[in-house]
């Protein structure tokens, strides 16, 4: 595992938090969990949640295209 790689994703992550509390209006967030072959997917609102489930899609497809 490359450090500053792992670095970078860590500052990515809290600059992404502190722009959702710095916001003052009302933010929707969705995200997808993959466990082995299963997504969950989350989301505040319908419309994140459908496309949090096609981004999950794309990421199974792309996956099991690469396995091959």
């Amino acid at each position: 595992m490359n450090p500053f790689k792992i670095m970078i994703g860590i500052v990515l992550i809290f600059m992404g938090m502190s722009m959702l509390l710095i916001s003052q209006s009302n933010v929707e967030y969705g995200g997808i969990v993959i466990i082995g072959p299963i997504p969950i997917v989350f989301g505040s609102s319908p419309d994140m949640a459908i496309f949090s489930i096609v981004i999950a899609a794309i990421l199974l497809i792309l996956a099991y295209t690469f396995m091959r």
